[in-house]
Formats: C-alpha cells, sequence, structure tokens
C-alpha cells in the first residue's frame, strides 16, 4: 500500500525492451530487492539495486494500462516507497492499481480539469480522494465525468504535476474507499 505522499521525484536513466521490460531509474531513496515502489503512481517491485538508485521490471499488462509507454530516458518520475505499518498516512490509501490513463482537458490557474471514462464516473466525489500519477489529490469540484484537482506551488515543484499540460496523459488511481462503497451498494 502506498499514501500518494511522494518521497522524491527521481530520473529514467535506461529502459530495455523486450517481453520484460527493464527500466532504470536514478534516485536517492533507500530500497532492498524485492520492495515495492510505485513510480507514476503503478507499483513496480525493485528487481536491481545500481550505483545511482535501483531497475524495475514491467510486464506487457501493465503497458497496456498505464502512461509507461510515454516514458522516455531523462524523464522525471514520482517515488513512493510502500507504507510502513509504523508509519502515518499522510494521503490516503492508495494500492498503485491503474485504474485508467487519462488526459488534461483545461487549466485555469491552478486548477486542473481531467476527464474520467464514463464507467469511473461513480467514483468522482467532491472533496474526495483521487491519486494522479501517484500523487494523493482532493477533487475540487465535479460536473459528469469531468473532476478537477487544485495543485498548490508545493506539490507543482515536488512532484510531475507541475509540467502537465492541456492534453497530457496521466495515470489515474481511484479512491479505493469509494470503489468498495460503489461495488458493496451495487450488489444490494
Amino acid at each position: 500500500m502506498f499514501t500518494g505522499i511522494i518521497e522524491e521525484t527521481g530520473r529514467i536513466e535506461k529502459i530495455s525492451g523486450g517481453s520484460v521490460q527493464t527500466i532504470a531509474v536514478r534516485s536517492q531513496l533507500e530500497n532492498l530487492i524485492g520492495d515495492s515502489i510505485a513510480i507514476q503512481g503503478i507499483c513496480l517491485t525493485v528487481t536491481g539495486l545500481t550505483k545511482n538508485g535501483f531497475t524495475v521490471e514491467v510486464m506487457k499488462q501493465t503497458e497496456r494500462v498505464t502512461t509507461l509507454p510515454d516514458w522516455r530516458t531523462g524523464d522525471r518520475v514520482n517515488l513512493e516507497r510502500a507504507l510502513r505499518l509504523d508509519g502515518r498516512l499522510g494521503g490516503h490509501i492508495l494500492l498503485g492499481h491503474v485504474d485508467e490513463v487519462v488526459r488534461c482537458t483545461r487549466i485555469k490557474g491552478n486548477e486542473y480539469f481531467f476527464q474520467a471514462h464514463t464507467s469511473n464516473k461513480p467514483y468522482l466525489i467532491a472533496k474526495g480522494s483521487v491519486a494522479i500519477d501517484g500523487v494523493s489529490l482532493t477533487i475540487g469540484t465535479v460536473s459528469g465525468n469531468v473532476f478537477a484537482v487544485n495543485l498548490i506551488p508545493y506539490t507543482r515543484e515536488h512532484t510531475t504535476l507541475g509540467s502537465v499540460k492541456v492534453k497530457s496523459a496521466v495515470n489515474i488511481e481511484y479512491d479505493y474507499l469509494a470503489k468498495i462503497v460503489h461495488r458493496t451498494h451495487a450488489k444490494e
């Protein structure tokens, strides 16, 4: 589990192709082989350690449902290590399982708008939580399947969200608790 509180922005050093893609990330975070780490909100496993960071391996399924195919060497990425049970839950509960990739449709000052797939509309709750590229945020407004979040300067400066522009693709993970409540009520 993760919280959506980004610990560091790392850099992609190398992407190696194949049936299982290997990605080397420059990072100062201390990791062990086998640790879970969220990169841009995607839960991955540390498979190797390098002098400047770590490597992860990515299956084709993950590539199909995330922004990973858009990643390039040199790109900044949001990093968060898995939540320790003796730690603080500063954001909200995240699994690192991307629900969908959406595009930014509009930016108005510090307000960023995104259009969700209509099937995910039940998870859009004003003042509820959403993770965008692994960053825990509060949904400000909802209109149909369009939602907006407000980014404070700190978030824009200390995560990759400061480089989001109109038409940028981002990984979205909707609030796990909202998904459970919706599923429970859908069965009634």
